[in-house]
């Protein structure tokens, strides 16, 4: 767990340290906007509270992949293909709406993963829509990942229409009690202005001139191509749930694609969506190469290209 936290305070250590050009508003639904609010009041604490989201999540992610026994053997590389790819995706200084949702996406996709097979489990398929629509009270486009609650009951278990109208209840609560909230206090065409109206809308990433713009989503492109031709040899050795849950990893990638269609003033922030799934496809592929010496260079040679990328400003 120390390393998992010095790795990461290593891939987080330009924020920490260079300044930062200023870079375009993310965007935020009613939930991420208040919670930035409060957090922008902390200053350079915010810096920290991001850092910890950070580890937090990598240790979640971790977790999550080896209670499923997603990896032949319990190990900390899940967490460090997460911190690796979140390194490359990240770049605004302190916490974010998109960093934040994340989290609700990684919970509901845990609760997803605990109904494999089980005949009673209402709870979690209300937790799967309850944790994606917080989610997209923090930033939007997480709302999308609700089909993948109804692709995964495909996959996982034997659903019927209970199953799915509970899925659906559970994503309504949240937009229930938050519209309630804002009527209440007279204020409910702003939420329905700041939580759609504001968010809905295309601009995509050729508006725009700057080759890094295009490095990140061009780069995730042919990682995914990479992984889905690998596929077959990433799941080896794994049990039959862990094999289902990989293939809800490649899911979450074709959904994602559906995410950034409506999303207005969309940024490449928006990348880290896909962590989850990249991150421990990436330390699926760096177990499955057999010479220890060959994956600790690949680790290596990845590690030094992010950290170029990151500190680009001062080599170039």
């Amino acid at each position: 767990m120390f390393f998992v936290a010095l790795y990461a305070l290593l891939l987080y250590s330009h924020i920490l340290i260079l300044p930062m050009a200023k870079q375009p508003p993310v965007s935020s639904g009613v939930l991420g906007a208040w919670v930035m609010h409060h957090v922008v009041a902390w200053g350079g604490w915010s810096k920290l509270l991001a850092y910890l989201h950070i580890v937090g999540q990598a240790l979640l992610v971790n977790y999550i992949v080896n209670r499923y026994k997603m990896q032949p053997d319990p190990t900390y590389l899940p967490a460090v293909g997460y911190v690796l790819v979140l390194g490359f995706f990240h770049y605004t200084p302190g916490l974010n709406p998109v960093l934040l949702a994340n989290t609700f996406l990684i919970i509901a996709i845990w609760e997803l993963f605990k109904t494999y097979r089980e005949s009673k489990c209402a709870d979690n398929i209300f937790n799967v829509g309850l944790w994606l629509a917080v989610g997209s009270l923090c930033y939007l486009p997480v709302g999308i990942f609700l089909l993948l609650g109804i692709v995964g009951m495909l996959m996982l278990r034997s659903s019927n229409f209970k199953d799915y109208l509970i899925l659906f209840i559970g994503f309504l609560i949240p937009y229930f009690l938050a519209g309630t909230g804002f009527f209440l206090t007279d204020a409910f065409p702003e939420f329905l202005q700041r939580q759609f109206h504001n968010n809905f809308g295309i601009k995509d990433f050729l508006t725009r001139r700057d080759f890094w713009d295009y490095l990140k989503p061009a780069i995730t492109i042919l990682a995914i191509i990479g992984f889905a031709i690998a596929s077959g040899n990433l799941n080896t050795r794994t049990s039959a749930q862990a094999q289902k849950n990989y293939s809800l990893l490649f899911w979450i990638l074709i959904i994602s694609i559906f995410s950034i269609t409506f999303q207005l003033g969309i940024t490449t922030e928006h990348l880290l969506l896909v962590a989850m799934p990249l991150g421990i496809l990436s330390a699926a592929a760096l177990t499955r190469i057999k010479n220890i010496t060959a994956a600790e260079l690949t680790h290596l040679a990845i590690l030094m290209i992010i950290l170029g990328y990151q500190y680009r400003s001062i080599l170039v």
